[in-house]
């Protein structure tokens, strides 16, 4: 009867819905507001391009560190 009682999780909250699934629907629901069919359009385009995005954001990140790092060596050397 222990071992069984202690194997049980207890809920923190009995709510049916989670508060960051309200303000997920509140940001869309004033996004959607404010700015109409556009904000629809801009979110499924992030939602569908987050790894193009990211591989892009990652990309210019390593050719910055690079120039960095040559110029780096460039004026130190020369």
């Amino acid at each position: 009867m222990i071992r069984t009682a202690k194997k049980m999780k207890q809920r923190t909250s009995y709510l049916p819905i989670s508060i960051g699934w309200v303000v997920k629907i509140a940001a869309t629901a004033v996004g959607f507001y404010l700015w109409g069919w556009d904000f629809a359009w801009v979110v499924l385009g992030l939602v569908f391009g987050w790894r193009i995005l990211k591989g892009i954001a990652s990309c210019l990140v390593s050719l910055i560190c690079l120039v960095g790092f040559f110029w780096f060596l460039f004026t130190h050397i020369f």
